[in-house]
C-alpha cells in the first residue's frame, strides 16, 4: 500500500539514452548505436553523457529527494559479443553508480533490457528473431542477478515488448516488410517474453528477497463511439496492445480469444509444449508500466494515414485525435484520468501490486534569459496525474511507486535532443554538444517540494 515508508517516488532514465560513451571502455555496439539516425539529430554516442557525469547525476537525484532511481543496464556494455565473457569496466561502471546510489539511500530499480541489443548478436542470429536469442538475454540476467543481486533487489525484465517487437531500430532484427504488423512482430515477442520468463525464474532462485516485474506500455483504449462494431473493435485493441504480453507474464497463456482471431489471420506464433512448460515456469511480484495518454480506436477501416506498426491490425482502427494543445510531440491529448483507469483495469484483471515507472510531459525548450526553464505545463500534466495516484490508494489499489520520466533532458528514440522530458536540462542540442550543463528546471523543484510535503 501507499504509505510514507515503503512509497517509491522516482525517476527514470534508460541506459542507451541518457550514457553515451557508445564506445568507451570495450562496449560493444548495440542495436542502438547502429541504427540509422535521420540527419541532424543526435545518436547514442554522447547522449547525454551521464557515463562521464553520474557522480554528479546521483548528488543532483539526492538534491531531488527521489526515494528511487529507474535506471537500465546496457547489455553490450557487460557483454559486448552478447556472449562470453563479461566486460570488467562495464561490470565496474554499474558497480559504481549502485552502490553510490545505496551510499546517497537512493534504491537502484533496474531494467534488464531498455531496447538495446548487442548488435553482435543480430550477425549472429538475427537478434530476436531467432530462439537463440532466449538462452543468451538468460545468460545476461543470470549474470546481473548473481553481480549485482546482493544490492539491487528490484527488478523490471523488458521494457515495453510490444514497442520493442514492432521497432527494427529497436531490436534490430532483419524481416520482411517492417512498416507493417507482421508474423515476425509476433514472433519477435514470442521469444522476448520466454526470455523474460527464465529472468524471473532467475530471479526468485539468486536474488534474496528480489522481487520483479514485467514492464508494459499500458495502452488504455476508448471506443471512438458507442456503436456496437467500435466497442468490440476497442476490447480487441487493448487486448492486443495490453494484455497479449502481460497474460503471458502474469496468467502463463496468451489470451485466448485474442490468439484465436490472430491465429485466422496468420500472426499468432505457435506455443510448442516446451514453450508451455517455460510461460509457466515462473511468474511477476508486480506490474510495472508506463503511461503517457489514452488511444481511441473503431471498427477497422482503410486509411490514408501512415502506418504506424504499432497499430497495423485488420481487426481495428486507430483514432489519432488532434494534437494536444499544449505539446507538439503527442497526437493524443493528455489524459489523467485514464492513468487512474489503466490502475483499475490492471489490478482487476491481475490482482497483483502496481508501479507506474514511466509518466512524463515532453516539450521542446531552451532557458530563459535568466537561464531557467520555466516548464509550468509540464509541471500541470504531472500534477494532474499524481493526484490520480493518490485516489488510487484511497480507492485500496496496491500502488508501490511513481517514476516520472524522465530525471535528465535524454536521447529521444526519434527525435534527438529536441523531444525534451527532463526534470533535468542539459546543455546541448543535436548538433552541438555544447558544455552538457546539468539545469534543474522549475518542475525539478515542484517535484522536490512534493515529495517533501509527502514525507514531512
Amino acid at each position: 500500500m501507499m504509505t510514507k515508508d515503503n512509497f517509491r517516488w522516482g525517476v527514470s532514465s534508460s541506459a542507451f539514452q541518457i550514457e553515451g560513451a557508445s564506445k568507451s571502455d570495450g562496449k560493444g555496439p548495440s542495436t542502438l548505436d547502429k541504427r540509422l539516425v535521420k540527419s541532424g539529430i543526435a545518436d547514442t554516442s554522447v547522449a547525454s553523457d551521464f557515463y562521464h557525469h553520474w557522480h554528479e547525476d546521483i548528488k543532483l537525484l539526492e538534491l531531488l529527494g527521489v526515494t528511487s532511481f529507474r535506471m537500465s543496464i546496457s547489455w553490450s556494455r557487460i557483454f559486448p559479443s552478447g556472449v562470453g565473457s563479461p566486460n570488467k569496466a562495464g561490470v565496474d561502471f554499474y558497480d559504481q553508480v549502485i552502490d553510490d546510489l545505496l551510499m546517497h539511500n537512493i534504491e537502484p530499480v533496474i531494467t534488464i533490457n531498455h531496447f538495446d541489443m548487442p548488435y553482435a548478436l543480430i550477425n549472429k542470429f538475427n537478434g530476436w528473431l531467432s530462439r537463440d536469442s532466449v538462452s543468451a538475454f538468460t545468460n545476461y540476467a543470470k549474470f546481473l542477478f548473481v553481480h549485482y543481486g546482493n544490492r539491487v533487489k528490484t527488478w523490471l525484465t523488458i521494457n515495453e515488448p510490444l514497442m520493442l517487437m514492432y521497432n527494427p531500430a529497436f531490436n534490430g532484427s532483419r524481416y520482411n516488410n517492417p512498416k507493417r504488423s507482421t508474423k515476425s512482430n509476433f514472433q519477435i515477442l514470442h521469444h522476448i517474453l520466454l526470455a523474460e520468463k527464465n529472468a524471473m525464474r532467475l530471479c526468485h532462485e539468486l536474488v534474496i528477497d528480489g522481487e520483479i516485474g514485467p514492464v508494459a506500455a499500458f495502452e488504455n483504449v476508448y471506443p471512438t463511439s458507442s456503436n456496437p462494431n467500435d466497442v468490440d473493435a476497442a476490447l480487441t485493441a487493448e487486448s492486443i496492445l495490453s494484455y497479449w504480453a502481460l497474460d503471458v507474464a502474469i496468467k502463463g497463456k496468451y489470451p485466448g480469444i485474442t490468439y484465436n482471431e490472430l491465429t485466422k489471420i496468420n500472426l499468432a506464433p505457435k506455443v510448442s509444449a516446451a514453450d508451455d512448460v517455460i510461460f509457466k515456469s515462473a511468474y511477476p511480484d508486480f506490474i510495472a508500466y508506463n503511461y503517457y495518454s489514452s488511444i481511441r480506436v473503431s471498427a477497422h477501416h482503410q486509411s490514408d494515414n501512415t502506418v504506424i506498426p504499432f497499430f497495423d491490425s485488420p481487426l481495428f482502427s486507430v483514432d489519432m485525435g488532434t494534437e494536444r494543445k499544449t505539446d507538439k510531440w503527442s497526437a493524443m491529448e493528455a489524459d489523467p484520468i485514464g492513468m487512474g483507469i489503466s490502475a483499475r483495469k490492471l489490478y482487476e484483471r491481475y490482482h497483483l501490486p502496481l508501479m507506474i515507472t514511466e509518466n512524463g510531459y515532453a516539450d521542446t525548450e531552451i532557458p530563459n534569459q535568466n537561464g531557467e526553464i520555466q516548464d509550468d505545463q509540464r509541471i500541470e500534466y504531472l500534477s494532474a496525474h499524481i493526484s490520480i495516484c493518490k485516489k488510487l490508494v484511497d480507492e485500496g489499489i496496491p500502488l508501490k511507486g511513481y517514476f516520472i520520466w524522465s530525471f535528465l533532458d535524454s536521447l529521444s528514440g526519434r527525435e534527438g535532443f529536441s523531444k525534451r522530458y527532463g526534470l533535468v536540462y542539459v546543455n546541448r542540442t543535436d548538433t552541438d554538444i555544447r558544455d552538457l550543463r546539468r539545469i534543474p528546471k522549475k518542475s525539478f523543484y515542484w517535484y522536490r517540494n512534493l515529495i517533501r510535503e509527502w514525507k514531512a
